[in-house]
């Protein structure tokens, strides 16, 4: 069942000409989105894929990120959280008529059943019930507790949905990153690249991990997966020259 429309919806702009929905006081669109699409884009070969899924998309940001830039001919959003689907949904809704064809689907990721995609995406919530203070409201507890399953249930969704040749991004909380690896050799996927980032240079750990799977025998695979080291912030609070390559890469100062 769809969720009737927040009142604390605010449009703004996300990427190019393209804006989405958002709430003020409820789940918004973060780095951690950014990073995600920004790998994918990045380690991206060839032409538009066939079939792009962002799975457990929330409000759309990594899925509408990773498809303005790469054009894919299909592009499917899969969302469980009724509020942050809506939400999503319109602001498919209302892109330009140039976009490409973006679907979005309310529906458990753990469920869904969609031909294989060539490339997938996702941000998983990053703790297990029980572990923090939830918040009362719905969709921002949705989206940082695991309430349908955890990086585990976003791996095996990604192994099964992705083609064999196909690539898979996903961003987590870099302390957590083994259990990243862990969940999707479980999965039976490889990892071919991993990117730590540091909320600024001067912090002694990184805050975010950003990975990328594939399977066996995937042109992705390589004996020694490429890792690459960033911060967000300079001391003096300056985007560093690494995040604005970030963000060129990904069209967000244009």
């Amino acid at each position: 069942m769809w969720s009737a429309w927040p009142n604390d919806a605010t449009h703004d702009q996300l990427i190019g000409s393209w804006h989405f929905y958002q709430r003020r006081g409820g789940h918004r669109t973060s780095t951690d989105d950014i990073l995600a699409a920004w790998l994918a884009v990045r380690l991206w070969q060839g032409a538009p894929p066939e079939r792009y899924i962002d799975i457990g998309c929330g409000i759309g940001s990594v899925l509408l990120m990773t498809a303005h830039q790469l054009r894919p001919k299909q592009s499917i959003g899969v969302e469980a959280q009724a509020q942050s689907a809506t939400m999503a949904l319109r602001s498919v809704q209302e892109l330009p008529d140039d976009a490409p064809p973006i679907q979005i689907l309310h529906q458990d990721l753990r469920e869904v059943d969609v031909p294989k995609a060539d490339l997938i995406t996702g941000s998983p919530p990053y703790f297990p019930i029980g572990t923090g203070v939830p918040s009362p409201d719905p969709q921002r507890f949705a989206c940082r507790f695991e309430t349908r399953g955890g990086v585990e249930a976003y791996c095996e969704a990604a192994a099964r949905l992705l083609q064999p040749e196909g690539l898979f991004t996903l961003v987590f909380i870099a302390r957590e990153a083994e259990r990243v690896s862990a969940a999707a050799a479980q999965a039976g996927l490889v990892e071919c690249a991993r990117s730590f980032w540091k909320t600024r240079e001067d912090n002694p750990d990184a805050f975010l991990s950003v990975h990328a799977f594939c399977h066996p025998g995937s042109p992705y695979a390589t004996q020694s997966p490429e890792k690459i080291l960033g911060a967000v912030r300079a001391v003096n609070g300056d985007y560093t020259d690494a995040y604005k390559e970030v963000r060129r890469l990904m069209s967000l100062d244009s």
